[in-house]
Order: C-alpha cells, then structure tokens, then sequence
C-alpha cells in the first residue's frame, strides 16, 4: 500500500517497522509470576564442564591466576567498616531505649514525643542502609561462588588428566597449586557471606526493635493523654502558679546531650554527600544567573505590567533567592537529619525570605517579618527545652499575649486599615484577623484551665500557619520570577513574536504555580498540626479498596496513577515542545541545522507518549503480552481501513526527518500558497494569504508536486514588465531601471539587478526589470519599483504607449439607400454569407431634418421648458 513512496521514504519506513517488536521489552516489566517461571524454565541449561586442552593449560593456568588475584582485589574492596561500627551502634541504641523508658515518664508534650519519632526514624533508616548494603555484598558474592565452583571443577579435571598423561611434575604442581587457590578463595567468600548473613540477622533484629520503638511512640503521640480536650495539668485558680521554681536541669542536659551526639554522628555521615551537595548548589547559582541575564541582556519592549514586579526578585534579591534554593535543598538532602538542624535551617529559610517578600509588601507589614521571626523562635523553644508544668503553662500564656499585641499593633485601627487596603492576598489575611483573635481568646483560656494541648494546639494553628506563608509567599515569588525568565528568554531570542502570546504564556505559568504552591501549603500545614497521616489513612483505604466488575478486578488507586502518569506524560510533551520546538530554543547554542531541533523534538515526544502509555498499563497490571491477537487483527485493520491515516502517519514522520519543509516556510501545493504553521502527526497545518488555514493530509505534501519558497534560501526574483515609445532611447531606459532597482530598501546586493530589452512591440519598445528580494517583501517591492519607475519616466519625459488600431468603416446602416462604390479589392458582400447586422434603434442616426437649417421660432419653447398656457 505505500509503492507510491520514494526508495529514502521506503528506507525510513522498513527500519520504523523493524524497530516495533523493541517494544516487546517492555513486557518484562508487567511479566507475572507464572510467566517469570517459564522464563527461568526455557532458559538452556549449562554446557557440561570440560577440561582445557594440554596445549593451552599453561596458558590458563595464568589467566586462572589473574582472575584469583582480581577476585582477592574484589575481596578486600567489600568489606566494609560496616563489622567493626554495628557493635557500638548496637550499644549505643540500647542506650537510647533507656532514654526512651525514662522519656515516657518525664510528661513530654507532643513536639517532644515528635522529636523521638523522627529520631528513630532516622536510626531505622540507617540500620536500612546497612542492610540494603550488605545484600548487596552477598548478592556480588554469590556471583562469584558461581564462577568460582565452575572453575573448580574444571581444573578438578585439568589435574586429573595431567596426571593421567603423565606431564612434567613442575606443570602438574603448577596445576594444583591453582586448584587449591581457587579453593581457598572459593572457602574465604563462603565465610565472608555467612559472616555477612550474621551481621544482616543482627541488623534485622535491631531494625525490628526500632519499629517498635517507633510504633509504641505513635501510640503515646495518640493516646488520650494528648487528646485537645484532655486536661493535664490542674486549673491555675487551684495551684496558682506555684512550681516554677521546680527544676528541669536534668531533662534539659540529657536533651542537649542527645542533640549533641546526634548532630556528631549526622556530621559524620554527611561527609561522604557533601561534594555532591556543594555541586548542587553551584549549579543554583549558576542556573539564578543564567536567568537573572535573561532580564538584563534583553529588556523588555512591552508596556509595564502588574508581571514586573516579579522580575524584580531575581535582578535585586538573587543573593537571597541562591542562599534560600540552597538552603531548601539541604533540608531534603541530607536525610535523616536531627530536629535541631531542620529547626535552624527553617530559622535561615525564613530570615532568607524576609528580602524577598519585602518586593510585594507595603511598607506598613514589612516590620511584621521580624515578629514572625522572634514567634518562630519561641515556638522551637517547645521542642528542645523542657519546662515543668506551671513553667509550660506560663510559656503558653506569654506567647498568646505576644501574638495578640503584635497583630493589633499591625492592624489598629482595625475597620480604616481594611477599607484603605487594596491587595486582594493581604485584605484576606486582615479579614482572618477577627478570627485569630478568637482563637487566641480560647487559648488563653484553655491554657488557664489545664487544657494545654488544646492551647498549643491553637497556637500551632495561629504562629505556624504565619510562618508557612511567609516561606510559600517567597518560593511563590522566586518561582514566578524564575519561570518567567525562561518564557522571557524564549520568545525575545526570536527575531519576531507576539508579545499579547508571550504575555498569556506568562500568566497561564503563574496560575499553575499558584495552584501547585498553595496545594503543597495545605499539605504542609495538615502535618504541621498532626492531621496529614490520619487524612492519608482515610484516602488510601478508599483507593485500595478492590472492585470486581465481571472479571475484572481493579482499584481506584490503580485507575487514578493510570490517569496520572498519562496526564504527566503529556505534560512533559508539551513543555518538550516549548522548550526545543524550534531553532531558538533551548538547543540553539549547538547551531543545528534548521528543522533538526523540531525533530529531536518530535523523537522525544514520541517516546514519553510511548512509555507513558506503556507504563500506564502496567499500573493496570495488565499483561502486554496478552494483546499479541489483538495486535495481529489490529495490523490486519491496519492493513485494509486505516490505510490513508497510516500512510499520513509515515509522511508525517518522513516530513520530520527529510525535512522537505519546516515549520514557517511559504509553500504552494495544489494550487494553495501559504505559510506552514504546524506539522503534526496526520496532517499539516497551512495559513493562506488571504488568512484562511487549510489542514492538508502528509501524504499529499509528499506524493503531490510541492514548491518551497523558503527551502535553502527565502529569495524570490521579482520581474516588472515595462514599455515605452518609438522614440524613447533604450539606453537610457535600461539605466533608469537598473538605477531604480538598485535604490530600492529591498533588493538584494547579490545576484544584482538586471534590465533587459525585450522585443519591438506593435506599439512599444518592451524592457523587463529583474530584481531579488526576500520573498517576505517581494509584493511590496514589485509596488515600490513600479512606483519608482513611473517616476522616473516622467521626470525623464519618456511616456509609456497606449495600443492604437485604425478602424475603416465601409458603411453604416443608414447609409442604404445610397450605391456603394466597388470595392475591386475586395469580394461583394451580397456575394458572402455574413449575416445582416441589426443595429439597435438608439444607435441609429436620425434622418436629416431640413426644418434643423431654420432660424429657431422664438415663440416655440427652449428644450426643457413648459409652454405657458
């Protein structure tokens, strides 16, 4: 069906179609156990062990040894400190289970029992590393028992044949020298892996006791010690506040001396990651530049927009954009890491953010950062220091009273500051003013009353949430401002676009931005007040629930991450498609040729659609190789409906990588002129003139006759025809024309104009003025010229002719009555056969009147003049 394509379109579409069963590898990844086994079971067995021959026994015998002495490399390589660290770690975790007995009597409030969480989290997941190491280990060591008892063998048979042929001893010793090498490697990685299997029970074990640590530190975190409405110490009205003078010295050593030996042992273990992170960090710094020139080295054109204030973050507060990048990088890059370094890194976060807000606040709040600070402060003081009851109660109660002062210092008088208020974010937190004074009213008095939990949890709700905004609001900042430096770089490298195009692309990027940010606040906010995990719960036990339609069987978990990962693939296609779709993208520092990034473009598109759609099938857990008869009555289809559309497919494909046109070339197909504005899967897209945009199927821009204006060059050669009189001199006019080409903005240096004299016409002398313009230009240029060139005529006195005919008349109808001279030239029109021509009556002249001789009667009216009665 495609023997209508040329040999290089053929080429190109045999290796498509014998790159299709690739795809079948994909179906390793979805294979079920049942196939895995008959996987392993159509594998053929090993060949039979055979012994080398005597001719090259002297020769393996050292290629034997030189495998020996790299295996014993390999050996020393793995072992790991991994033996000589685990006992003390060991001691040092019974040490901490002691901590935790004595933590679950010290009354700890629930930050504290957080910190403990996250602390043998962190433990857990160290003893996890070593175990996924050490299985490695084993697994590497496996490897070469395999090999190594292979090769046992053989020289067991080596040795028995060179004694059998009775070699020379030296050889024969020679031969079970290497036998017993391999033997005592062979013993050596046999005990290292069960020394490693020892080593991997005891971590396994250690790794067990720390999750039960752990659960029994979920279960105190939600008992009904820790309930909001639980009272857990008596109202203020019955102890007063007696006892804060009781000592917490020790609690608050032991808690300093824990914090100490963690950060010890986190700086230890981040030595190793800190050359990866520093170069993490300078490619923030160089990536904030890159897009910090973005703004400079190309100023914007446009009018000033409500956009600009954006771009403000990154040509003025870079610095603190690079230390607050760098800063959230650390935070997840070194993981786990000890409450007191998330604690400081989130102090520097927010000090960082400080600058940055400050672009896009009024001056009036820019003193409210500082509070937010100082509250920020007092609030990880909870977490590190331990206080006594009454102390606890007091700390509560003066960082309520400290919220409150500041946010009426800040808004009084409250009803003016809204009103005058014209920021839509910022009269929405005024409006949530009313509330937190609400809020902190029943802190107060919840606090009074015994309920601590409640209160600190009211004040989680009131500082935290601050502090949240403060860092979203600046990450929101430095986003925009980043993403709008590359849609700022993108379209002004082009040497024309659509600003109006530019500006939607920004505010669509800043709407998405806004979205993602404000949905990853609401997350963080949920766990900041314990309420992510049970939401978490509640989700995951709806999406796993199994349904069973028929015979299927599936979950809304499996349905939502099938939808998700084709929504992201095309996502990705389409910011592949901003980013390399043309010759100014991202790929033009490599000065490819034109149409070879829209290529790349294509091939990458392609591929993610393709493994997206793998990928999503496999969450299915659908079986590929279940549609092989699907697939063949598929090709049979193929083969007979869906031929048009398959061979569009194959011409869009060939149009991609021939490159017969690109995108923005003026082509003329079937009589249609226009410019090219897409090339797509199926069809191609084609902008007429006249403004019309014409779908033209692939195929026919390959098997039709296609002209391309624009193909190597965008040069047209415009030609004006031009005709003047007998007596003009040609001389002259030729040079008038080349003169009048060679002046004009448009026409090209190369090849130069030309003025030619082309005939003796009836009534002229006819010249044709040839000139190259770029082809964008050639209608006007063409106006222009002839414009010039009539100018130049009648500055010149030159005149242009008009056609002249004579026309003989031999008689009109009138005239019939009258005899007609003989014309002995020529034949006697009674003697022919021509039709008599009827005149119409109005063309008729009017018979002569002898009355018209007359002097006019002066009584007789003028014409067009009523006669008076």
């Amino acid at each position: 069906m495609f023997k209508h394509f040329p040999t290089s379109q053929a080429i190109l579409l045999s290796l498509v179609l014998m790159g299709l069963p690739l795809l079948n590898h994909a179906q390793i990844q979805v294979l079920e156990p049942e196939a895995e086994e008959k996987l392993q079971d159509s594998i053929p067995p090993e060949e039979e062990v055979q012994a080398t021959p005597l001719s090259q026994i002297v020769r393996e015998i050292e290629i034997t040894k030189e495998e020996i002495r790299s295996i014993e490399k390999r050996l020393d390589l793995n072992k790991t400190n991994i033996d000589s660290l685990f006992p003390f770690y060991e001691e040092f975790l019974d040490q901490q289970k002691i901590e935790v007995d004595r933590f679950y009597t010290a009354n700890p409030n629930r930050e504290k029992v957080d910190n403990v969480i996250t602390k043998w989290q962190g433990f857990k997941r160290y003893l996890n590393d070593w175990e996924s190491n050490i299985n490695e280990l084993e697994r590497r060591n496996s490897i070469i028992l395999e090999r190594l008892r292979l090769e046992e063998k053989t020289w067991e048979l080596n040795y028995q044949n060179a004694v059998k042929e009775n070699l020379p001893v030296e050889l024969v010793e020679n031969i079970r020298e290497t036998l017993n090498r391999i033997v005592e490697v062979k013993t050596a990685i046999e005990n290292r892996n069960n020394d490693l299997l020892t080593l991997e029970s005891n971590i396994n074990s250690e790794i067990s006791q720390a999750n039960q640590v752990i659960e029994d530190l979920t279960n105190l975190k939600w008992s009904r010690v820790y309930e909001l409405f639980y009272q857990r110490i008596p109202p203020v009205w019955n102890t007063g506040f007696r006892g804060l003078d009781a000592p917490s010295r020790n609690e608050n050593m032991n808690s300093l001396e824990i914090t100490k030996v963690e950060i010890i042992r986190f700086l230890n273990r981040s030595k190793n990651s800190l050359p990866l992170f520093l170069l993490l960090v300078g490619l923030i710094v160089a990536f904030i530049q890159y897009c910090k020139n973005a703004f400079k080295k190309y100023p914007d054109i446009e009018p000033d927009t409500a956009l600009f204030q954006y771009r403000k973050v990154l040509t003025k507060k870079y610095i603190a954009v690079i230390f607050l990048l760098s800063l959230l990088l650390a935070r997840y890059f070194f993981i786990p890491v000890p409450k007191l370094f998330l604690d400081i890194s989130s102090l520097l976060i927010l000090i960082c953010s400080v600058p940055i807000v400050w672009i896009r606040m009024n001056d009036r709040y820019k003193g409210l950062v500082y509070f937010a600070i100082l509250i920020f402060v007092l609030n990880s003081l909870k977490s590190h220091v331990w206080f006594n009851a009454e102390q606890y109660r007091l700390f509560l109660l003066l960082e309520t009273l400290i919220v409150i002062l500041v946010i009426y210092f800040f808004t009084k008088p409250y009803f003016k500051t809204l009103k005058e208020t014209e920021d839509k974010f910022t009269r929405l937190l005024l409006k949530l003013v009313p509330f937190i004074y609400v809020l902190a009213i029943i802190a107060i008095l919840a606090d009074l009353t015994g309920y601590v939990n409640l209160a600190d949890f009211i004040l989680k709700i009131s500082t935290r949430s601050g502090t949240l905004i403060i860092w979203f609001f600046a990450l929101l900042l430095t986003c925009n401002s980043i993403f709008l430096s590359i849609i700022h770089r993108h379209y002004r490298v082009k040497a024309i676009y659509s600003p109006e195009e530019k500006l939607l692309t920004e505010k669509k990027v800043l709407r998405i931005i806004k979205v993602v940010l404000v949905f990853i606040w609401i997350l963080i906010f949920l766990n900041l007040i314990d309420q992510l995990n049970p939401i978490v719960n509640f989700v995951e036990e709806i999406l796993s629930e199994p349904y069973l339609i028929g015979q299927i069987s599936f979950t809304l978990n499996d349905v939502f991450t099938f939808l998700l990962i084709l929504v992201l693939s095309f996502l990705i296609t389409r910011i592949i498609a901003f980013i390399f779709n043309d010759e100014d993208g991202f790929l033009r520092f490599l000065k490819l040729p034109k149409g070879v990034p829209t290529a790349i473009s294509i091939v990458i598109r392609y591929l993610v659609i393709a493994f997206g759609i793998v990928f999503a099938l496999s969450s299915l857990g659908i079986n590929l190789s279940e549609f092989n008869l699907m697939a063949g009555a598929l090709g049979l289809g193929i083969g007979f409906g869906l031929q048009t559309v398959i061979s569009n497919f194959i011409s869009g494909l060939i149009l991609v990588f021939e490159r017969p046109i690109l995108k923005g070339d003026t082509v003329e197909v079937d009589n249609l002129l226009g410019t090219v504005n897409r090339i797509g899967i199926r069809s191609s897209n084609i902008t007429t003139f006249d403004g019309a945009e014409v779908i033209v199927p692939n195929n026919n821009l390959i098997s039709n006759d296609l002209i391309n204006w624009t193909l190597s060059n965008n040069t047209k050669r415009v030609e004006v025809f031009v005709g003047t009189t007998y007596g003009s001199d040609p001389n002259k006019i030729l040079k008038i024309l080349y003169t009048v080409a060679k002046n004009h903005k448009h026409t090209l240096p190369e090849p130069p104009p030309q003025s030619l004299f082309l005939n003796f016409g009836d009534s002229s002398l006819n010249f044709t003025l040839r000139f190259w313009v770029h082809y964008e230009n050639w209608l006007q240029a063409r106006s222009d010229v002839s414009i010039d060139i009539y100018n130049a005529f009648k500055e010149a006195d030159i005149h242009i002719p008009f056609p002249q005919r004579d026309i003989y008349i031999k008689s009109m109808p009138g005239d019939r009555g009258k005899e007609e001279p003989e014309d002995s030239n020529g034949p006697d029109l009674e003697d022919t056969s021509v039709p008599e021509v009827k005149v119409p009556i109005e063309h008729r002249e009017r018979p002569r009147d002898t009355k018209s001789t007359k002097q006019p009667d002066p009584s007789e009216p003028e014409p067009g003049e009523e006669r008076e009665e």
